[in-house]
């Protein structure tokens, strides 16, 4: 009999372990399903849940409190993430190195780290719709190079930096928050123009506005795209 009662526990277990894994596979297919409709220059919008993001979020006024730019970049066969930020959990995937402020990270481990990490709660994207200019490519690889050495200012900097920009003055480049960043990129890229420096630019304006200055040709869908559960990638082992 016990053998039997053994017998039966190795095949729950064996069953247990087959839905799990069937399970991951799923999302993770449903994940790669929808980072294939990721290009350059789309936005990427972090609902956080640490106290950092929620006075973010409540100051702001925002559901959301993080931003970062998709990038597609040659030798890779995902999508990154090109974002400033004071999380220090995943590699620079061009520096090596863990570090703050402006950075370039594979997305699927950023979001699937902060979902594990409890960072962050919800996710949605504002796709860019136009072709992209054929030399993207080049001026975003020469800005990277520029900045990536700076780092991500402190809370009190940023709202000093917040208010210049409110007032139409320029920040240093030294340090960026995240909206400045990719507002900053963009701007270098020539996809929008400067009518405001790169500090005026939150997470909010950058998911809500829909009169951004944009350059001709280039339109950032009115309607956010949230991930689903099911869409969220999960750590791998």
């Amino acid at each position: 009999m016990n053998g039997l009662f053994d017998d039966a526990a190795r095949l729950r277990t064996a069953a247990t372990w087959v839905m799990g894994r069937g399970m991951a596979m799923a999302l993770q297919s449903a994940w790669t399903e929808w980072e294939r409709t990721l290009q350059t220059g789309d936005l990427v919008f972090f609902h956080g849940i640490f106290l950092e993001s929620e006075e973010i979020e409540i100051i702001s006024r925002s559901e959301w409190s993080h931003v970062g730019m998709v990038v597609r970049l040659p030798g890779f066969d995902e999508a990154l993430l090109w974002e400033s930020t004071t999380t220090e959990t995943l590699e620079d995937v061009e520096q090596h190195r863990i570090k703050t402020g402006p950075m370039l990270v594979r997305l699927r481990e950023r979001i699937a780290t902060d979902e594990a990490d409890r960072y962050d709660s919800r996710y949605a994207f504002r796709q860019l719709q136009g072709d992209r200019p054929a030399d993207t490519l080049d001026k975003f690889q020469a800005f990277v190079e520029e900045v990536h050495d700076a780092s991500f200012p402190s809370l009190t900097k940023m709202a000093e930096e917040l208010l210049a920009g409110s007032w139409d003055c320029q920040a240093d480049e030294k340090t960026f928050f995240c909206s400045e960043l990719v507002a900053e990129t963009y701007m270098r890229l020539g996809w929008m123009e400067r009518g405001h420096p790169s500090n005026y630019y939150t997470p909010k304006l950058l998911a809500k506005s829909q009169d951004l200055p944009l350059a001709a040709g280039l339109v950032l869908a009115r309607e956010l795209r949230y991930l689903k559960d099911a869409e969220i990638p999960t750590v791998q082992p």
